[in-house]
């Protein structure tokens, strides 16, 4: 099961006009932007191509983003926060391949908060790459697997194929924007992933999957490619120096859409980009950021999947001479940087299925089972919010793994039901045997 939580537009902009009146009164060279000038928790001075800078644990991974793009990953603690003196991204691996800093996947599947007390440069064809994975090729004998989502990203639907998973209408992408699997009647392409988020991306969150394609009949060629998995997203706090160097990149993409087996099936469509928040004293550079959406399998003809929608970018400086057009989608832009995040946390959890605890860490994100329920028919979903208004609706949604639509309820928090901020309630829905991703959000508005 996977459960997410949303907050509106204006909520949002209440808390970044606050920050920056408390940014503006504070020294630009002093100010401790990263809140982590006194932490005992930093990991030193890293430097890519220096393995002796390298945390404990950390593993280098030959074409870990496809092509000759390795990965080294830096573990990710259980709250997604590492902290570093200064990071240096210095170009090509040993093998002569672009050097990408990346971090394991945790438990949660949070975003990555990299805080650094000084500077953060990234050079010489270095990345730092939070991107989706691409959807699975679809083949006369397997269907196309899901792309994983970035870290905090949603993995994309899982393609339809009639001979081993039953299935004609493609799976749905994962997330808050997961795109439409492909179906047949009426004859429709997979979904793009798109991206839901607020401008400030406070809170942060990944991108979300796209649609896998559809199987049109019995023949073993029938097979639809794999929906590509959402960016993911990240947050750099730097005290110092952000520089952002010509052949460099930060990189939050979605994964390409998974190709047909043949015309008999589509392709699958491509993740939604992530996001990436940089705040500094000072950004600069002549490199790229990217958090674009993938693009679709077999691109692009009748039968291909739709593109992802784009990600979303935001920096925020005293001082920013990084060009505008070398950022895809177009970057938002702050005087200041301000909160790392925001001062209330609302959240929304999914805390039973009919009747049976959730997992603490569900891993329906990457298109996984969670929880197997007994017998197929009318299932309860229980919920808990926490700083969410009575009155509010929560957003209910269930997405069958492969073979059909999602289906969605509102459910009002009751003022009865509500002690000190905390609120319960449950819906049901009435389901087939089979695979389902369950999600949850709530959206309201602060006075």
């Amino acid at each position: 099961m996977q459960e997410r939580h949303r907050w509106s537009a204006r909520n949002a902009l209440a808390w970044i006009l606050v920050a920056l009146v408390g940014a503006g009164t504070a020294s630009a060279q002093t100010t401790d932007y990263c809140g982590c000038a006194g932490s005992p928790n930093s990991l030193g001075a890293f430097v890519l191509n220096d393995t002796s800078t390298w945390p404990p644990g950390t593993v280098e991974r030959d074409n870990f983003f496809a092509g000759c793009e390795d990965a080294v990953e830096v573990p990710l603690p259980p709250d997604g926060v590492v902290v570093f003196d200064s990071i240096d991204v210095t170009g090509r691996t040993a093998r002569g391949c672009n050097g990408n800093l990346t971090f394991s996947r945790n438990a949660a599947n949070t975003p990555v908060t990299l805080l650094v007390k000084g500077d953060v440069t990234i050079r010489d064809s270095g990345r730092i790459n939070v991107s989706g994975f691409l959807g699975g090729d679809a083949t006369s004998g397997a269907a196309g697997t899901p792309g994983a989502g970035g870290l905090g990203g949603f993995a994309g639907g899982e393609g339809a194929y009639q001979l081993v998973n039953f299935a004609t209408v493609g799976g749905n992408g994962i997330g808050p924007g997961g795109g439409l699997g492909s179906t047949l009647t009426p004859g429709a392409s997979a979904g793009g992933g798109v991206f839901v988020g607020v401008p400030e991306l406070r809170p942060l969150l990944g991108g979300s999957g796209g649609g896998g394609g559809r199987s049109a009949n019995g023949n073993s060629s029938a097979s639809g490619g794999g929906g590509g998995g959402g960016g993911g997203a990240i947050v750099i706090a730097a005290n110092g120096t952000i520089d952002i160097q010509s052949g460099a990149i930060v990189w939050a993409d979605g994964g390409r859409g998974g190709n047909r087996a043949s015309d008999s099936a589509t392709s699958g469509a491509g993740g939604s980009g992530g996001a990436i928040r940089l705040l500094a004293n000072r950004i600069q550079g002549a490199g790229l950021i990217l958090a674009r959406g993938g693009s679709p399998g077999n691109c692009c003809d009748g039968l291909s999947g739709n593109g992802g929608g784009d990600g979303r970018i935001r920096m925020e400086a005293i001082f920013d001479t990084f060009a505008a057009n070398n950022s895809t989608p177009i970057a938002a832009r702050a005087p200041a940087p301000g909160p790392l995040a925001n001062p209330i946390t609302p959240s929304v959890r999914i805390t039973s299925i009919d009747g049976a605890a959730t997992p603490a860490n569900p891993i329906g994100f990457q298109n996984a089972i969670d929880m197997i329920i007994d017998a197929p028919g009318t299932i309860q979903v229980g919920l808990a919010t926490t700083d969410v208004p009575a009155g509010t609706n929560v957003e209910v949604t269930v997405k069958p793994k492969v073979g059909g639509l999602p289906v969605e309820k509102d459910v009002t928090l009751i003022g009865g039901s509500c002690t000190s901020g905390a609120c319960t309630a449950s819906t049901s829905f009435d389901l087939a045997a089979g695979a389902y991703i369950v999600e949850a959000r709530a959206t309201f508005q602060t006075p």
